[in-house]
């Protein structure tokens, strides 16, 4: 019985993910007009990833490892990141925005909050709400499964 539940929850997460995707994840690559969609997803995850490494980041955009070092190479080139070598471990690379990279990054998330404010006017008060409150129950029973610690 549980075994179904737990599939149903899956089957959810799958199916939200895609209109997830489309409202809200969509908006980020178009509105960074210098970068490339995978450039603009490589500085998210770098800004919202504290000690990114290149091989955490190769995961999370689902791309190859000479893929992410073009993209990382490209980044640096630009001014936007640098690779910090960590302090007790000389052989792990941590990711780092410049405050060039910052500034880009919360610029379109600046662009990204009037789009999702304007979307979201169309909703009532109890929507907002039950919305917003939807949002903090997935972050507690994630962060209590771990999602949001894995892989850092």
């Amino acid at each position: 019985m549980i075994e179904d539940y737990k599939r149903k929850a899956i089957k959810n997460i799958t199916d939200f993910y895609a209109i997830f995707q489309k409202e809200v994840l969509d908006i980020f690559p178009g509105n960074i007009p210098e970068l490339t969609p995978l450039l603009s997803k490589a500085l998210f995850e770098i800004y919202y990833t504290e000690n990114i490494t290149p091989s955490i980041l190769t995961r999370r955009l689902a791309i190859t490892v000479p893929n992410t070092s073009r993209c990382l190479q490209k980044l640096g080139d630009l001014g936007y990141i640098n690779k910090v070598k960590d302090e007790n471990d000389k052989r792990i690379t941590h990711i780092k925005l410049t405050e060039e990279g910052i500034k880009l990054v919360e610029k379109s998330i600046s662009y990204m909050d009037e789009v999702m404010l304007n979307r979201l006017s169309l909703l009532k008060m109890d929507e907002l709400e039950r919305l917003s409150g939807a949002f903090m129950t997935i972050r507690e029973l994630f962060d209590k499964i771990g999602v949001l610690h894995q892989a850092k």
